[in-house]
């Protein structure tokens, strides 16, 4: 086989590769949404007792974890 079509045929796996690797990469990002979404939409239907519970608390910009060492003694009590 000469240099040129070995070079063509290599551009084009190479281009191949590419492109496969690429929409790995985006339906991992649409699996990885659709799962982030399901979850916020399953903690939005819990009260602040139920988030509390699992070690959430409900904030403005979504959720956060609850650290024991932060909580106020009435919690504990």
């Amino acid at each position: 086989m000469s240099l040129e079509i070995d070079t063509v045929f290599r551009s084009r796996a190479h281009s191949r590769g590419l492109l496969l690797s690429a929409l790995r990469v985006f339906v991992a990002e649409f699996n990885s949404y659709f799962r982030r979404r399901a979850t916020h939409k399953a903690l939005s239907h819990l009260n602040h007792d139920e988030l509390r519970d699992i070690g959430l608390v409900r904030t403005t910009t979504g959720y956060r974890e609850l650290h024991h060492d932060r909580l106020g003694a009435e919690f504990w009590n």
